[in-house]
């Protein structure tokens, strides 16, 4: 029925148009017998199909593959153009001659590299100006210490040096903010705001320029700027009470109270200080002072008012007045405040009901930026950077610096001035500075400190201008350190 095929003949293969066979489709034929011998395959096989093969006599059955899908193009790997035909194809086929349009300037990536080649200037360009500016800041830097080196803009005092400080707040005249190369001149570093330098108030004149001007005890009078709860009072104390210098502030209220003065006396306590009949306390009183000439008195050696604008008006062009201050924390001080008011009789009604530092601070009877506003003569109303610098200007000019924090070497630079009046014996000074300063601080209240909480929060809100004026007190602190390096033959 079946024809013998014989396996040496010919046979008909399935396979792909090259002779190759289809991608995923192995043959299924038995192996052959003998070696070497490809497997028989039926020319049409059907599918799922099996045919039966006679071969020598045997009867074998032949299982075939699945048909394969018509209508399919195969091609063998062979056969595939390469990379650059297929591009040309596609040209070729869209009808578009690339060629022509790269010459005519459309390449698509043409607007990216174009892009970037203004981004990659416009960025060297950025950088080239901004070391331009700080290579011409640099320079200008340099000028300024070379003229200051020679004498032609100040002379500083001798044998002094500035300290380094950290101008991080405001900008320097040196045009960055650098400090570590602008520390060294604080001095000729005036603050910069929006590019103008600001310079100390017309009304401050009559200050003397502690950078610039010494200290001369036959025309200089002593003026102490009375911050509350910042030590202020044991300086006066120390000063009146163990060098026996005369004091014009607020102790003379007593004699203002008896009545208005024709002239000026100096009025002996019962703890053996002298002061003057004056209360430098308030506005009135220091208009009171200036018709008995406080200022040029001799015999009034130090003045002490919180109203430092008013107070400056006491002295003149040949008098003028050398201003000392005592710095705290704002935020110890705003502390220290209330708990000195709940000890005094005075404010009982008005902190009577205020138990804790949290209502305190949330009360209106907390202070706002005093530091600032007292120098900036702005008591009222909204503060601005403006204030800000015309009150760090005024520090860094017009005062010289002590620090709560650092009060025994605060009392050795203001020694070198109050000894230059002092009229006690030296052993009787150093013993009355010793038990004032250490162990008999006067107006002492101890209390627990703030260090955080709701209550520190606010305080800081309330004193955000002072905390960096502060800060700016401690680097002057720091750079005024070195005038006194050889004292006392510096002053």
């Amino acid at each position: 029925m079946f024809k013998d095929v014989d396996l040496d003949a010919t046979s008909t293969v399935l396979g792909d148009e090259e002779g190759g066979v289809e991608p995923g489709t192995a043959s299924q034929h038995p192996p052959s017998s003998r070696s070497g011998q490809a497997p028989i395959q039926s020319a049409q096989p059907a599918r799922h199909a099996s045919r039966r093969i006679t071969m020598r006599g045997k009867t074998s059955y032949h299982f075939s593959v699945k048909r394969p899908r018509r209508n399919v193009v195969k091609r063998s790997i062979a056969t595939l153009p390469r990379l650059e035909n297929i591009e040309e194809e596609k040209e070729t086929l869209l009808g578009i001659d690339m060629t022509q349009k790269r010459d005519s300037g459309h390449h698509p990536l043409r607007a990216p590299r174009v892009a970037l080649a203004l981004f990659l200037l416009v960025c060297s360009a950025g950088g080239y100006r901004r070391f331009d500016e700080y290579w011409t800041s640099r320079n200008a830097a340099a000028e300024t210490v070379a003229k200051i080196q020679a004498g032609d803009i100040t002379q500083s005092f001798e044998g002094s040096d500035d300290g380094d400080h950290r101008e991080t707040l405001m900008l320097t005249a040196y045009g960055y903010d650098n400090f570590t190369e602008a520390a060294h001149n604080i001095e000729d570093a005036p603050t910069i705001l929006f590019d103008e330098t600001v310079v100390a108030p017309e009304e401050l004149s009559h200050l003397v320029n502690v950078f610039r001007e010494q200290y001369n005890p036959t025309q200089n009078k002593l003026f102490l700027w009375h911050i509350p709860r910042s030590g202020t009072t044991t300086i006066k104390r120390i000063a009146s009470y163990c060098m026996g210098l005369t004091l014009a502030s607020e102790a003379g209220k007593s004699e203002v109270s008896r009545g208005p003065s024709q002239e000026l006396q100096i009025v002996e306590g019962l703890d053996g200080m002298h002061f003057a009949s004056v209360d430098l306390s308030n506005p009135e009183g220091i208009e009171l002072a200036k018709v008995l000439n406080v200022g040029q008195s001799e015999r009034v050696d130090l003045v002490s008012s919180p109203y430092l604008w008013d107070s400056a008006g006491l002295f003149d062009e040949v008098h003028k007045g050398y201003m000392v201050a005592m710095f705290r924390h704002p935020i110890e001080r705003a502390v220290s405040l209330y708990y000195s008011m709940r000890k005094k009789t005075q404010y009982e009604k008005q902190v009577g009901s205020l138990t804790s530092i949290e209502q305190y601070a949330k009360s209106s009877l907390v202070e706002n930026n005093w530091m600032t506003r007292f120098l900036s003569n702005t008591l009222s109303g909204e503060l601005t950077p403006q204030h800000e610098a015309i009150a760090k200007e005024v520090l860094r000019t017009k005062c010289l610096v002590g620090l709560l924090r650092e009060k025994t070497e605060t009392m050795r630079r203001l020694e070198v001035l109050f000894n230059l009046k002092a009229k006690e014996s030296s052993k009787r000074r150093e013993e009355c500075q010793e038990k004032l300063l250490y162990w008999d601080w006067p107006g002492k209240n101890r209390h627990e400190p703030v260090t955080g909480g709701e209550a520190w929060d606010i305080l800081y809100k309330h004193n955000t201008f002072d905390l960096r004026l502060y800060e700016y007190a401690e680097q002057l602190f720091e750079a005024q350190g070195k005038l006194f390096q050889n004292t006392p033959s510096a002053w």
